[in-house]
């Protein structure tokens, strides 16, 4: 049997992106995104990790900091070829290949699971939320963390108003363009990068996310088991609202 189209996006998105990614991201700074979560969760050293959605591993790359032994996983070979080069010779990382929405029972248990960077939005309907969730509920040991995030409706408006964006760069350059269909928010990719001095190469990828209103997501999580839910408006302490581009999640097993 041939794989969904959905299968298809998921596993196709993030290859020829990878070579670029951390240039194009190089705004988004991990450091204070992690002492944000370790600071607000009270994370102690030392914790088994598992991690989904690593991407190139720059979120890895600080939570490795705090002597935490990581299992960093991710859909995208070419992403986590990237995150194995720039963390060679670490020893408290492993790396794998790894779908969220088939979360192994036999790889944990862990003390804490992470899917940060709207890893979660990739997820594209409620039924592929619950199999994460259960998954994850049932790789943490006892008392065990599950920390994500979701794009929060300010990023959803700010898609909705601005549709297109370019960058352009010396050796790089994307157009990207991005529909939003009721929840379904649809990224289409081109980018080019240059390959000679005269020469550019070009790829294509589409990226499909969907949205998920945070109170649903506390509720799901309640209803997969999880003792305890909390959501905040991002790198900060406060409840969600409008204005709200990221939410963060924290449910206690």
């Amino acid at each position: 049997m041939g794989r969904s189209e959905d299968s298809v996006v998921m596993t196709t998105a993030y290859t020829s992106l990878a070579t670029v990614y951390d240039d194009w991201m190089k705004h988004l700074d991990y450091p204070a995104w992690w002492h944000y979560l370790r600071a607000t969760f009270a994370l102690p050293r030392g914790q088994t990790i598992l991690e989904v959605g690593c991407g190139t591993g720059n979120l890895t790359r600080e939570i490795g900091k705090d002597a935490h032994l990581i299992t960093a996983s991710d859909l995208s070979a070419e992403m986590l070829t990237q995150a194995e080069h720039k963390l060679r010779g670490n020893l408290a990382v492993s790396f794998m290949l790894l779908d969220m929405r088939q979360l192994p029972p036999t790889l944990g248990p862990f003390d804490i699971i992470i899917a940060a960077c709207d890893a979660i939005n990739y997820l594209r309907n409620e039924n592929e939320l619950k199999a994460f969730l259960r998954g994850a509920y049932s790789l943490l040991k006892p008392s065990g963390l599950l920390l994500f995030d979701v794009h929060g409706p300010a990023r959803l408006a700010g898609f909705l108003a601005r549709p297109e964006y370019t960058r352009i760069g010396d050796k790089s350059c994307y157009f990207w363009h991005v529909q939003v269909i009721d929840t379904l928010i649809t990224h289409r990719l081109t980018g080019f990068v240059k390959s000679h001095p005269t020469a550019w190469t070009r790829f294509d990828e589409v990226h499909r996310q969907t949205f998920f209103p945070a109170s649903g997501l506390e509720q799901l999580a309640q209803d997969t088991g999880f003792t305890r839910t909390a959501s905040y408006d991002f790198l900060t302490t406060n409840p969600p609202h409008a204005g709200s581009t990221r939410i963060q999640l924290a449910c206690w097993k």
